[in-house]
Order: structure tokens, then sequence, then C-alpha cells
């Protein structure tokens, strides 16, 4: 005998209460619709992908918090997710205005008409010691670093070029930037 079909608000009510079964299903039923969104908000497909599921792993956290008689489910789902692509697009304009930064300022140090010696001197010796820092991190954190901010390569590339995955380029990259951080301390 066929049961009839769950709505989307029993699928996630019974994905907060735990419910494995009803998440996959809820998924199957509302992740084409997300991903539209996501794809047409962040303009890259890959960053749809990664938001999508990372969207779906906070749904899960956050089902149980959902209330029926305040909103659809999907209407629920698309704030969380739209948030998070908020988000994603504030982090990657903060990294773009660096990267942006840096370019100019390396481009201001490394011309001799606009930087004095002093400045010149100075702009080596931050050379020096940030090459020595780097040197002092963990190979596969140095080599991710230098991949990402030297060679401008994007996480997605990285991890594709290496065959590893893209958490692990992420996190990486993360603690690298962070022992960087502490070996610079004072140094600069």
């Amino acid at each position: 005998m066929l049961q009839p079909e769950l709505s989307e608000e029993d699928l996630l009510q019974r994905t907060g209460r735990g419910d494995a079964r009803a998440f996959e299903q809820l998924y199957d039923r509302i992740a084409p619709r997300l991903f539209g969104l996501l794809r047409q908000m962040l303009s890259d497909e890959r960053e749809a992908e990664d938001m999508l599921q990372d969207g779906f792993v906070q749904l899960w956290s956050r089902a149980s918090d959902f209330d029926p008689s305040r909103s659809k489910a999907f209407t629920w789902a698309v704030m969380i997710f739209r948030h998070k692509a908020i988000d994603r697009m504030r982090a990657l304009g903060r990294r773009n205005r660096l990267v942006e930064s840096a370019a100019l300022e390396h481009a201001t140090l490394a011309s001799p008409a606009q930087a004095g010696a002093d400045d010149e001197a100075e702009a080596g010796e931050r050379g020096t010691l940030v090459r020595e820092a780097l040197n002092d991190l963990p190979k596969e954190q140095r080599q991710l670093i230098e991949f990402a901010f030297l060679k401008g390569l994007t996480h997605h590339v990285i991890a594709d070029s290496l065959g590893i995955p893209l958490g692990t380029v992420k996190t990486n990259i993360r603690r690298g930037l962070l022992r960087l951080r502490d070996l610079l301390k004072g140094g600069i």
C-alpha cells in the first residue's frame, strides 16, 4: 500500500527529530531549486555547489528550530541558504580587496621612481622576514599558501590539481596563515 507523500514541512519537522530518511527526501525535493538560487546569487557553479552542501549541513543542525506556523519549509530553507550566500559574497569581496591592496602595495614598493631608498630597504627586510616565516611553516601549509596567494589559484583549483579534498585545502591554508601571523608578530 502506498503512503501519501509527505509535505516539505513534515519532512523538515521529521528532520528536526533526527530522521535521516526524511532529510534525504527533503534534499531530493528542494536541492535543485536552492542550487538555482545559489548559482544565480554567486554567479559561480562551484561556489554554489559548496554553498549547497554547507547550507544543508546547517539546515540539518537547525531543522528542529523550524516552526510551520511561521513559514513554509522552502521559505525557511531559502533564508538559511541566502544568508550563507551573502556571507560568502562578503568573504570573497574582502579577499578580492585584500589581493588588490597587496598588488597595489607591491607595485608601489617595486617602483624605484615612487619609493625612496628607506622604503625599499624596509620592503626588502619585510620580504626577508616573510620568506623566513614561510619556510618555518609545515611543507603542506607553505605550499598551499604559495599556491593561493603568490600564484593566485582558487581553493577549488588547488584541491583539483593536488587531488586533495577542498576542506583540507581550506583548513591548511587557514592554519598556515594563523601560524604565519604568529611567526611574524613583532618581526615586521
